[in-house]
């Protein structure tokens, strides 16, 4: 004998929040396509109906289901944290290379170069050399202008 799947029942404030989050644009495809799918699974509809209306195959239906009545609105919503390799790059190094392309050029060069910055950062202690280009890119995240004079780093 098959189970008795239990029914989703929104309370008005998370039926609220799901029409807001389905009526305005400024939430990801992903978070409205659930919304819409709790909000269908409050009517009723089964996962048929909704791999049929949203695309949404059947163990995303199960999982959506079982994360709203286990967790709540919000766990159902968002996205699990994904795994992964951490950045190579930290804040403290981005923090350090930033600071070293502000100060004033070593003896013998007028300007910073990329590869300069990189040697320094291994001078003062990062465990590794990281890329030119990792540098350049962390220079251009905080609208540095490797070209520019004013700026007094150079890009060779």
């Amino acid at each position: 004998m098959a189970r008795i799947s239990k029914v989703i029942n929104l309370s008005e404030s998370d039926r609220l929040e799901l029409l807001r989050i389905t009526k305005s644009g400024t939430h990801k495809s992903r978070k409205v396509t659930r919304a819409l799918a709790l909000l269908s699974m409050a009517d009723g509809n089964g996962p048929l109906v909704l791999e049929q209306s949203l695309g949404l195959n059947r163990n995303a239906y199960y999982t959506l289901k079982r994360r709203y009545l286990s967790e709540g609105l919000s766990a159902a919503l968002d996205d699990l944290p994904r795994s992964g390799r951490p950045p190579k790059i930290t804040e403290h190094i981005e923090a350090k290379i930033t600071s070293i392309a502000c100060s004033d050029a070593p003896a013998g060069s007028s300007k910073w170069t990329l590869s300069l910055i990189n040697d320094k950062l291994v001078e003062l202690g990062c465990e590794h050399s990281l890329s030119d280009e990792s540098i350049r890119l962390v220079l251009k995240k905080v609208n540095s202008n490797l070209g520019k004079k004013s700026n007094g780093v150079l890009a060779r």
